[in-house]
């Protein structure tokens, strides 16, 4: 339908009078509908279909907001989210990514003025981990340097460097998911010092062995239509070996 709409549109010629340009009350054009709560707008990244009620399902039980939520189709595999606390909402975006049978779940906040179909749903954070770093290079300098070099840096986790991730530095990423999975970044001075870093990813949803592409599985990645295409089998480019393992949990301590 969508690709109907699109083909309408591109021989659709316009009349004078259909473009001609309506002046409409300052008042009436900013009086917004008065949406109660605080909006999600949401991306499944899948080529197959779905049952939305179980999509709701699974993330009204994931999210658990204290003072509720409600979710409807937008078109495709887009949703929208409206959360009825801001409080929930900041803890639903802090804690991506989510994942609905293995398969991201795209987020981004949405205001009452904006068009949930233009919101760009192309990024998603992500706690990344990088291992091989020299203990002095494990400061935030370091991780801004590296985590702007994979997408776009957030933040540190610092008590990661006092060994709670076994000698990795843990940070917070906005990463393209269009763009595959770093493995290595290679870090080198004007004084040729180098130090090679690898990568794995924490709540690692469904990606390609093949290509590293999130969103598909190697049976269905499209390198494999490719003339010169063999298959790597057990020696694929990318692996699970890319999933971290979930991050400890502090340890409580009680007083007396």
């Amino acid at each position: 339908m969508d690709d109907e709409l699109l083909k309408l549109g591109q021989n659709l010629s316009l009349s004078y009078v259909e473009v001609t340009r309506v002046e409409i009350p300052l008042d009436l054009w900013n009086s917004d509908t008065d949406l109660p709560g605080f909006c999600v707008v949401g991306r499944l990244l899948s080529h197959k279909s779905f049952h939305f009620e179980a999509l709701r399902s699974t993330l009204t039980t994931a999210f658990n907001p204290i003072r509720g939520m409600d979710m409807k189709m937008i078109d495709g595999n887009h949703f929208l989210v409206r959360i009825d606390h801001h409080v929930d909402r900041k803890r639903v975006l802090d804690n991506s990514p989510w994942a609905f049978e293995k398969n991201l779940i795209v987020l981004q906040p949405v205001a009452t003025e904006e068009n949930p179909m233009n919101v760009i749903l192309g990024w998603c954070n992500f706690h990344v981990l990088i291992h091989d770093l020299s203990l002095g290079k494990m400061n935030k300098e370091v991780a801004a340097f590296t985590g702007n070099h994979i997408g776009r840096f957030k933040e540190v986790d610092m008590a990661s460097a006092s060994g709670l991730c076994e000698g990795s530095l843990r940070i917070r990423v906005n990463l393209n998911i269009t763009k595959p999975l770093k493995r290595v970044l290679c870090l080198h001075t004007t004084i040729r010092d180098e130090q090679l870093i690898t990568f794995t990813y924490e709540k690692l949803p469904n990606f390609c062995y093949l290509c590293g592409c999130l969103g598909h599985l190697s049976r269905s990645c499209e390198l494999q239509l490719q003339l010169d295409f063999i298959n790597p089998r057990e020696n694929s480019p990318f692996g699970p070996w890319l999933q971290a393992p979930p991050p400890p949990t502090p340890p409580v301590h009680c007083q007396k």
